[in-house]
């Protein structure tokens, strides 16, 4: 069971209950993803965050305005709306919270039209749901969206809104997986073969799990946003490196930009 801090807890104790009472399926994406999978999982710090993201599965937007009605006006509301349809200010915390609504409601285009003409893509957001693992939390049962489905999901945030934090948390990620088991068991033959490296197992663990999990048309938009991103690196990656310790930027750099290269690789090829 994880244990997390008492900001963060109320949070997803407040969204959980709203969810149950409404009989409407949740899922952790973004930054507080990578919190529960890396920062607690792993014991490695990412990216400070002051926002969350959660996903919940409805039929339509009567559905959608049922759910935010719940979290602003309900019994004891927990919430407060925004300008922003999607965003809400949880009132103990203020932290910003961000409900993504997917499922039926954007069947089948996968592109979701808000009142005030802004679209968001939901692509993978269906596969991220059925491969979530549902996570204790301080006792709290939630689904979690796991690390190559957080990869994707982020990677189409970032074509959709061009921020920097999700190509933050992409290379932190791209950085830090690992699983030594599964490298010297499903990826021996290209190791010894020299196709890949062995300190580069993590990053080709998630573009394979990513290209078995995901359909054709997901792995051509990702193959195309991770080839706009590499077309942009210099722009994109300094952005990445801190100015603290300059004399290793250049290493950084290159070690940003061969993580991207790898990850890659790894979607476009067939083990």
């Amino acid at each position: 069971m994880l244990e997390i801090n008492d900001k963060l807890r109320l949070v997803l104790s407040d969204i959980k209950n709203i969810s149950n009472l409404l009989k409407f399926d949740i899922l952790v994406v973004g930054a507080g993803a990578r919190i529960l999978v890396f920062d607690t999982q792993y014991n490695i710090e990412g990216r400070a965050t002051k926002d969350l993201d959660f996903a919940v599965k409805v039929n339509d937007w009567n559905n959608f305005e049922s759910f935010s009605v719940q979290m602003t006006q309900g019994n004891n509301a927990r919430f407060k709306r925004t300008r922003v349809e999607h965003k809400f200010i949880h009132i103990s915390t203020n932290l910003e919270i961000d409900i993504v609504p997917f499922g039926a409601i954007a069947q089948p285009s996968q592109i979701l039209e808000w009142s005030d003409g802004n679209q968001m893509s939901l692509l993978g957001l269906n596969e991220a749901f059925s491969t979530a693992k549902i996570i204790n939390i301080d006792g709290l049962e939630l689904k979690v969206v796991n690390p190559y489905a957080l990869l994707v999901l982020k990677l189409i945030a970032w074509n959709d809104r061009q921020e920097i934090k999700d190509l933050e948390d992409i290379n932190f990620i791209l950085k830090n997986y690992s699983d030594d088991e599964r490298i010297l068991v499903e990826l021996l033959n290209e190791i010894t073969q020299e196709v890949i490296e062995y300190q580069d197992g993590g990053i080709f663990l998630l573009g394979q799990d990513i290209r078995r999990t995901f359909n054709e048309t997901i792995i051509s938009k990702l193959q195309q946003i991770l080839q706009r991103i590499l077309q942009n690196q210099d722009r994109l990656f300094s952005r990445l490196i801190s100015r603290i310790n300059e004399e290793d930027w250049d290493a950084q750099f290159d070690a940003i930009a061969y993580r991207f290269q790898i990850f890659k690789k790894a979607i476009e090829y067939n083990l």
